[in-house]
């Protein structure tokens, strides 16, 4: 019984110490690892020669110096199988030599071991260079699908590849709200004709932090004149259409975008929401001539309406300076201290018309100082 114990503690201690060589060889690599030269580096191969980051530094040490690293990411690749990097650098290394095939090998085997961003990245970018146009569009979708941060750059490639709005939309971006949103600010800074589709897309998903983007993508197909597409956008974001005019009854204070008010921003204008109207305030200081509201109305050409409202204006002189306007057609607001009733008829010589509320100082007046008080401005055809 002795002796085989002491066979075993024999053993132990023999296992121990070869553990604790091993450690101190590995500890002996790592160091020299560290110290990033070449000579430091492939003497921890020497030690470690199996270690996938020791292989991928020394590989691209010797790409550095004008040699070929093949066999070191070939042997990182072997000893790491589920690592795309050697496998990317392989591939685009072969692309740099000329042989395709070997390079397409690579790059997809990169993607088949690691399903994140960079290996789909990198093989849209193969395929771009190589023109292989439907290849490129299942891997650019592929990429994005898996995408965070800054898509910029992918953006930029997709209109690289096609300058048609519709192609980049339909093939490339995902039906992903981060993706669709990011896409959504790129087009309205750098492809602002191809925003209204985007933006249908993305109001369907219907997520409230996208409000506000989609209301100015709104005012940008208004401004474009592209109403169709503004009305569905509006409809989208959950304005449904009553009558010709948005909240003529002011129930909801105004959004400041597409079909709804904007209050004119002039200095000594303040705009106050009450229940069903609005007020606006002159303190005496506001520019001799400066606009009040605006909504735009979709109407159509050729036919005539009737716009209609009550208004009153303590604080005013007579003439008010104050008056409505939709196209050439102008509608005086009177001298009133409660609440009076207006209007104007017209002929619509547009499609999107904008019917605003303006002050002009009459001549020989000071700059009135007071307020409106608007509420129920509708629009009627006749």
């Amino acid at each position: 019984m002795y002796y085989v114990i002491r066979i075993f503690t024999v053993a132990a201690l023999s296992v121990i110490a070869a553990a604790g060589a091993y450690s101190i060889r590995l500890a002996i690599a790592d160091a020299a690892f560290r110290r990033h030269t070449p000579e430091s580096v492939a003497r921890a191969l020497e030690i470690s020669p199996n270690r996938a980051s020791y292989l991928l530094l020394r590989a691209l040490q010797l790409d550095y110096d004008g040699e070929d690293p093949t066999a070191l990411l070939e042997r990182a690749a072997r000893v790491n199988p589920v690592s795309s990097a050697p496998r990317i650098r392989l591939g685009l290394a072969a692309e740099t030599r000329g042989d395709f095939g070997k390079a397409e090998e690579w790059l997809l085997d990169a993607a088949r071991v690691d399903h994140q961003f960079e290996p789909r990245w990198t093989l849209a970018n193969f395929y771009f260079r190589q023109e292989r146009t439907d290849d490129f569009w299942k891997w650019m979708r592929s990429a994005l699908e898996v995408s965070y941060g800054d898509r910029r750059l992918a953006f930029d490639l997709c209109w690289r590849a096609a300058q048609n709005a519709d192609e980049v939309l339909r093939r490339a971006i995902p039906d992903r709200h981060d993706v669709l949103a990011a896409y959504l600010y790129y087009v309205l800074d750098q492809h602002r004709d191809a925003a209204g589709p985007v933006a249908l897309q993305l109001a369907a998903l219907h997520n409230a932090s996208d409000v506000a983007v989609l209301e100015n993508a709104c005012d940008l197909l208004l401004d474009s004149g592209k109403i169709a597409e503004a009305r569905e956008l509006w409809k989208q974001l959950g304005h449904a259409p009553i009558g010709l005019i948005t909240n003529g009854d002011f129930a909801t204070e105004p959004r400041g975008h597409g079909f709804d008010w904007r209050a004119g921003e002039a200095a000594g204008v303040t705009h106050i929401s009450l229940p069903r109207g609005h007020r606006i305030l002159v303190s005496g200081r506001q520019p001799e001539s400066c606009e009040l509201l605006r909504q735009f109305v979709a109407l159509e050409p050729g036919k005539r309406y009737v716009l209609r409202w009550e208004a009153r204006t303590p604080g005013f002189g007579s003439p008010t300076g104050l008056e409505w306007s939709a196209g050439a057609a102008h509608g005086v607001v009177g001298n009133a201290q409660d609440w009076r009733a207006g209007g104007v008829e017209f002929k619509a010589g547009a499609a999107l018309l904008p019917i605003t509320l303006r002050y002009q100082r009459p001549s020989g007046q000071p700059r009135a100082e007071g307020s409106i008080g608007i509420r129920k401005v509708a629009l009627i055809e006749k």
